[in-house]
């Protein structure tokens, strides 16, 4: 026997179309057709609820059981797009077998359409994440290695015969130059820790070297330049001073009166700077 809850629903919408059909002029084959393309254009546009209102519109003025049926279909897929899962159940419950498989095929290949798009969204981020973390590993790799090439071409100039009896300075200075790279406390160093990495910037960087030559300059105020060139911040610098942000500001507006500071960030890439009186 047929359940009368079930079938109500039904017999409401075939009521209401055979209603709206009967007291309406019934129009031209090409006006439904028309309504069927505008509600195409809409769906195209995203525009859901002008498609239903035209597929309605559509299925209320057709004019035989072949324009109802596909009306009919393009309204299901509207309301399936809308979430109404239950008025699409209704219209496919009064559709041809054929029209009703038909909509489930469109509805799975949408289904289908969204879940690859959603895979390759997240694959995506996937990928950017990957690369984003590669890169840092492979630009922290190459300082390191860059770094690891200018101990290196120390080490071989160190053993010349002609500066062996620097030998002793000379890997003081790389001391002092490595531990400022690692950030380590430098504040207990002084003049001699000053003397002995300036004869090692003369290797490893001749460029900062010449700019430091240039000028007296307490110890304090060497390492400061050191810092700034190998782009160091100011947490880092006060972090190896082992003091306040503010006095290390206090460094720089007097290391700032004997030369131009911000011009050292630039020499390890452009391989100039500009002295100031």
């Amino acid at each position: 026997m047929c359940n009368f809850a079930t079938v109500k629903p039904i017999v409401i919408l075939l009521s209401l179309l055979l209603a709206a059909a009967c007291t309406t002029t019934v129009p031209q084959t090409s006006d439904t057709e028309q309504l069927m393309g505008e509600a195409l254009d809409a769906m195209g546009r995203h525009h859901l609820y002008e498609a239903e209102r035209k597929a309605y519109s559509a299925a209320i003025l057709s004019v035989d059981s072949t324009e109802l049926a596909d009306a009919l279909t393009m309204l299901s897929l509207v309301y399936v797009l809308e979430g109404k899962e239950h008025q699409a159940e209704m219209v496919m419950a009064v559709l041809p077998r054929e029209q009703t498989m038909e909509l489930v095929r469109l509805q799975d290949q949408a289904n289908d359409q969204r879940r690859r798009r959603e895979r390759l969204v997240f694959g995506s981020l996937v990928g950017a994440l990957l690369l984003a973390v590669g890169g840092g590993y492979w630009w922290n790799r190459r300082r390191t290695a860059a770094f690891q090439q200018k101990v290196n071409l120390l080490m071989q100039q160190v053993s010349q015969p002609a500066v062996r009896a620097d030998i002793v300075k000379t890997k003081q200075g790389a001391d002092v130059l490595y531990a400022i790279l690692r950030d380590e406390n430098i504040s207990q160093m002084g003049k001699r820790e000053q003397l002995a990495v300036s004869e090692t910037l003369h290797i490893v960087e001749p460029d900062l070297a010449a700019v430091i030559d240039t000028v007296e300059l307490t110890p304090k105020e060497t390492f400061y330049c050191i810092m700034h060139y190998y782009g160091k911040t100011d947490q880092q610098k006060a972090q190896c001073f082992c003091c306040t942000e503010q006095a290390l500001r206090s460094t720089k507006s007097r290391l700032n009166k004997k030369l131009d500071i911000d011009q050292l960030s630039h020499r390890s890439t452009k391989g100039q700077g500009q002295v100031v009186n």
